[in-house]
């Protein structure tokens, strides 16, 4: 018997990207959960724009195999409470034969979150209001 790894019905691209700050603001953990494609090894291309929109960091990672990918970024001359913008792109290919499949975007004010309180964080695909503290303990 064969236990199928993948799901058949379900199309590549972002489940979910969750940004947590560290508490020098000059880093990023990024997480990403992505939906894979049997056979395929989809390239994942995470930028971040500062509030001139300008590039500040990116990292490009290839040929992921894993539903789950988790980074640290690395900011240039951070500029605490700015607000930075987000561009996650997901791709098969390299070069003239590049398929785009996925992108997502969003903002993040550059200020410490800790996901251990569990303090929102930045990104998509995630209930937010759920990690907010219901007052049982």
């Amino acid at each position: 018997m064969e236990i199928p790894l993948f799901d058949a019905d379900e199309t590549m691209g972002f489940e979910r990207i969750v940004f947590y700050p560290y508490p020098d603001l000059s880093r990023i953990w990024a997480r990403l959960w992505l939906s894979l494609e049997q056979g395929k090894e989809p390239n994942v291309e995470v930028r971040i724009y500062d509030a001139d929109g300008f590039e500040n960091a990116s990292v490009y990672l290839m040929g992921q195999t894993e539903p789950k990918v988790e980074t640290t970024i690395h900011l240039k001359e951070p500029q605490p409470d700015a607000t930075y913008h987000v561009r996650a792109e997901l791709t098969l290919g390299l070069g003239d034969d590049i398929e785009f499949i996925d992108a997502q975007e969003f903002d993040m004010v550059l200020e410490f979150r800790d996901p251990e309180k569990p303090e929102p964080g930045f990104g998509m695909g995630v209930e937010w209001e759920s990690l907010a503290p219901t007052g049982r303990e």
